[in-house]
């Protein structure tokens, strides 16, 4: 008798499953089953503001379950729901809706002038105007999520993305992670909120990379003749067009997106913008590229934004002389020398970096000259060449201020142990900052001076110049202070490669790091 009463006992505290929560609630808690609103599949109910779940990370719907509960995300059925259910409770429907397929599509496709509106601000954002960050940068190229503190967007509910978007506009909601969603949701206008919202629900949702880039880069792309390029004078070689007007801040202006040229010049072009952005997993350039890299992690907008290296200003500056390897370089060997130092191309199936007159090299001084189109050629000082100088910090900067300041506001993107997140198929989301898959000691951003400067203006992405002047020298030498891949100067003694090619406070190389050995003795690798 006493062994049945205590199984009956333990059988009656056994905690409900996340299908009986999900199911049929918890009636004595007052938490309803949440197929009431979510659907028994959880893909929600279009048009009255319950939002798909199916597929969202556990810990985001725990998260949001936590936020209802303390107030912080408003809603009248969710709050009882969520106050109602204990931890357990709310990691127990977490991962039961996590498990479940991801429902197709909740929307018909919008009109081609709506779809390229969200096409831009999803792929590319708007950078230059308001140094908005693309959607598919944190909510991943696809759109379906990246990592657990992204929820995918795909295939979601327009009408529930647009509130939510009008909820961040307006401070109604404000948990997101280092404010971001609110910064880019009050730069947008009503009308671009709803093309969002409208192109989102109308994307395959679960793995679709393919379909999303074919989508993103469309076949009906606007393209230009020789003669509107070249004046028609000549069959190629026409008088030079006129610069465009510099932007309001001043700066030159590069051709607007999607106006590639006609012809096999504009399939050029075409692939150095597609290399650009995906240089370590895309099939022509992924074999030169030795760690998990791209161009655009430090020429931001795709090479366009002034004062973020951008490749109208490099590309007619060259040839010059550089002291880096103490000869004068053209522009292809320039190319070549980034893949060599952030690209660590000697890790690299090739062993090294592309030829000079290899598919990938050709694609990408062609996506750089026509960026550069009618910029003043051999202009070494355009405005907006490098990155932004910084100002000398206060203090010196201080490692363990900058581990704080990477833990607050660099981590949730590149990892707590600067591993970066990276996606399906090798694709780079959020570039490793050290370690195996950063770039390596003869790279220009392992100068404290260029990844401060680059940190202050740039990042968090979407809130440049957010940080101090001081936290970016702080946070810059931190990230520094690791290891990562050989310098491949390194001529077989950390002491000559140190003494010959980093000799300046502004280099780590070769002084004790974190744990107190010399970086370079011990260089990362895979």
């Amino acid at each position: 008798m006493f062994v049945l009463l205590t199984l009956t006992v333990c059988a009656q505290a056994a905690p409900p499953t996340g299908e009986t929560i999900a199911t049929q609630g918890i009636p004595d808690k007052g938490v309803s089953a949440c197929m009431a609103c979510h659907g028994a599949d959880g893909s929600g109910i279009a048009g009255s503001g319950f939002p798909r779940i199916a597929g969202l990370p556990a810990p985001h719907i725990v998260r949001q379950l936590q936020l209802y509960a303390e107030g912080k995300r408003q809603h009248p059925l969710m709050l009882p729901i969520a106050n109602g259910l204990d931890d357990a409770e709310r990691k127990a429907i977490a991962r039961y809706y996590a498990a479940m397929p991801v429902p197709a599509a909740s929307g018909p496709a919008p009109d081609e002038a709506t779809a390229r509106v969200a096409q831009n601000l999803a792929m590319w954002g708007d950078w230059r105007d308001r140094h908005l960050p693309a959607c598919g940068q944190c909510h991943g190229r696809d759109g379906n999520g990246i990592g657990d503190a992204f929820p995918g967007i795909a295939g979601q509910h327009a009408d529930y993305l647009k509130s939510q978007l009008l909820a961040w506009r307006d401070g109604k909601r404000g948990e997101d992670p280092l404010g971001m969603m609110a910064s880019v949701a009050a730069q947008l206008t009503e009308s671009e909120i709803d093309a969002l919202a409208t192109w989102y629900a109308a994307q395959p949702s679960g793995p679709a990379q393919a379909a999303m880039d074919a989508q993103l880069r469309p076949a009906q792309a606007v393209t230009v003749s020789d003669e509107e390029v070249h004046g028609g004078d000549m069959p190629h070689h026409g008088p030079v067009a006129s610069s465009p007007a510099p932007d309001d801040a001043g700066y030159f202006q590069p051709p607007p997106r999607w106006s590639y040229p006609a012809g096999p010049l504009g399939d050029a072009v075409r692939l150095g913008e597609e290399v650009f952005e995906r240089t370590n997993t895309h099939p022509e350039s992924g074999r030169f590229v030795g760690n998990d890299q791209t161009c655009g992690n430090c020429h931001i907008d795709a090479g366009r934004l002034a004062n973020s290296a951008p490749l109208w200003a490099a590309y007619v500056a060259y040839p010059a002389y550089r002291t880096k390897n103490d000869k004068v370089n053209t522009y292809i060997e320039r190319i070549q020398g980034c893949f060599k130092y952030s690209m660590n191309a000697q890790a690299s199936a090739a062993g090294g970096p592309p030829a000079a007159d290899s598919d990938t090299i050709v694609a990408l001084e062609a996506y750089s000259y026509w960026l550069a189109t009618a910029a003043p050629t051999g202009d070494q000082l355009m405005p907006g060449r490098g990155y932004r100088k910084l100002a000398a910090s206060e203090q010196p900067p201080d490692a363990e201020r900058g581990k704080q300041v990477y833990a607050a506001k660099c981590a949730i993107c590149h990892g707590a142990n600067g591993q970066g997140v990276i996606g399906t198929d090798r694709e780079t989301v959020f570039p490793p900052l050290w370690g195996a898959g950063a770039y390596n000691w003869g790279a220009g951003m392992h100068r404290i001076k260029t990844a401060a400067a680059f940190i202050k203006h740039n990042m968090p992405l979407g809130l440049g110049n957010s940080l101090t002047d001081q936290q970016a020298w702080d946070v810059a030498l931190f990230m520094n202070s690791h290891e990562r891949p050989q310098d491949p100067r390194f001529n077989g003694t950390l002491e000559e490669t140190a003494q010959r090619f980093h000799a300046s406070e502004d280099s780590l190389y070769g002084k004790p790091g974190l744990d107190g050995k010399p970086l370079g003795s011990n260089p990362a690798k895979r």
